[in-house]
Parts: structure tokens; sequence; C-alpha cells
């Protein structure tokens, strides 16, 4: 039984090598999974002195900011490329994308990726298993961990002074022009990325011009940057304006077990994909 198992291994191997004609193919696609980091990342909680002077007083008086996530973030995020690229050329892939993640804890982002497999071609080019790598730039959205009153005041905190007004210089059609906006609020908001690493391996089939895959893998995070951010907010939240960021320790580690179903049309205008 063996024996049979690996001569029919065999077969289907010489098989795939020998359809390998150097033919290129493209697939564009979308996908959806699940992303489960082992050590997601502890709750942020920050605490700071500050001090506030309204206008026209010149008497400050002091306070304490106190704010929080309200939790830990979540240990399974649901991932999704809303678009994905794929070239194929002989045994070898290239691709790239971006996409979104969500999770419990509103850490929402988005993310870039770039990557490459090794192409094997099984039972008549109808099935692919492409083992390779992928690098990923992830971006976290900023979250908010509380506000800090910034009308009429002016605020002293972690060594940076916030004005209650602050200006803007835009160039348009009709010239330059300075533009003089009043914050209703301080935000401080907490902001994670970084960069990974997947080994992945992927399997996928072709109907007509229909392609589905499924794909696993190990995320390896080799860099975070974690940040307070700084930023004021006028009563309508249309205008914004970053005071300061803040180098924060690394919270966590993204490493962790990834999985995503996918699903792509093919282009067969210049028998791309495999065309037969």
């Amino acid at each position: 039984m063996k024996l049979l198992t690996f001569t029919l291994f065999v077969m289907l191997f010489r098989q795939a090598a020998a359809q390998d004609t150097g033919r290129v193919r493209l697939v564009i696609s979308l996908s959806g999974g699940a992303y489960m980091p082992r050590n997601a990342g502890k709750n942020v909680v920050e605490s700071f002195p500050y001090t506030s002077t309204p206008t026209g007083t010149g008497v400050a008086s002091g306070h304490v900011f106190l704010g929080s996530l309200g939790g830990n973030f979540s240990k399974v995020g649901y991932v999704g490329d809303i678009m994905n690229f794929e070239v194929t050329s002989k045994g070898h892939a290239i691709n790239g994308g971006i996409g979104l993640f969500q999770d419990a804890s509103s850490d929402d982002g988005g993310y870039f990726k770039a990557g490459y497999r090794r192409v094997w071609r099984l039972y008549r080019n109808r099935f692919w298993i492409m083992p390779g790598v992928d690098l990923y730039g992830v971006l976290g959205s900023p979250m908010e961990l509380g506000k800090i009153d910034n009308k009429n005041q002016t605020l002293q905190l972690l060594s940076h002074t916030v004005n209650p007004q602050w200006t803007e210089t835009k160039t348009t059609s009709t010239g330059t022009h300075t533009y003089t906006y009043n914050a209703d609020y301080l935000a401080v908001l907490y902001h994670r990325d970084g960069l990974l690493a997947e080994p992945k391996i992927v399997v996928s089939t072709t109907r007509k011009r229909l392609v589905l895959g499924l794909e696993a893998g190990w995320m390896f995070q080799l860099i975070q940057g974690c940040a307070l951010i700084l930023q004021q907010q006028d009563g309508g939240n249309e205008n914004r304006n970053t005071v300061a960021k803040i180098h924060e320790p690394r919270n966590g580690s993204m490493s962790g077990f990834y999985t995503a179903l996918r699903i792509g049309m093919v282009n067969r205008s210049t028998q791309i994909f495999g065309g037969r």
C-alpha cells in the first residue's frame, strides 16, 4: 500500500512538472478568514498629570488624566483581502494586495502585503499547491483613550504645550491661505502597527474562470510600533491637528495562526492562468 501511494505521488509530480509550460496567469481575488495571535496585547491604561490655563486669566490649575481602552486586544481577529493579485510564470508566483482586519477591541485597521510562492501543479493543471512566504505591513487605527477639554484654555502635558487655537496653511488654485481653528478638546489616542512575515501554503483549484483556494500559515512579528497621539479637534470634528506622537513600549505580539478562504476570477484573454 505504501509503495502504491508513493508511486501515485511520483506520477502526479512528474505530470505536474511536464505541464509547466511557462505560460503566465493572472488572478484577481478577495478573501476572508481568521487571524489568531497567541499574545494579542494587554489593555492600555494611561495616567499623567496636566495643567490647564483659561484664556485671559493666567491662573493654572492641576489635573490628572486617566484613560483606558476598556479591555485587552482580542485573540481572534477577522481579516479579509479586499483586493489581491497573483501573477504566475512557470513554477513561480508573486502576489500582493491590501486588506482590512477587525477585532473585539475595535483595533480596526488595514494592511498591505507582498510575497512569493513556489508552484506545484497536479492532475492536469487543475490543482495547485503553492508554499511560500508573504510580508505584511499592518496599520492599526487610532483608538481613543479619552478627551481633555481644550476650549479657550492652554494645556501643559507630557512636555508639550497645547494652545486653544491652531493654524493651517493651504494652497489652492486661488493662492495660499491661512486658516485658524478653535479647539474643542484634545483627544488622547493609542496607535499600534507592525511588520510581519507569514510562511504559508496555498491550495487552489480552477473551474472555468472561477478560482477557489484555501490558505494557512503562521504570522511572525518582525517589528512593532506603539504610540500615544495627542490630537486637537474642533467642535464639529471636521478639522484635526496632531500635536505630538509619543513612543510607547511594545504591547503583546501579533504572531499567530492565520487561515482564509479565497475566491477569484481568471482573465483568459491572453491565455492567462494556465489556459489550455
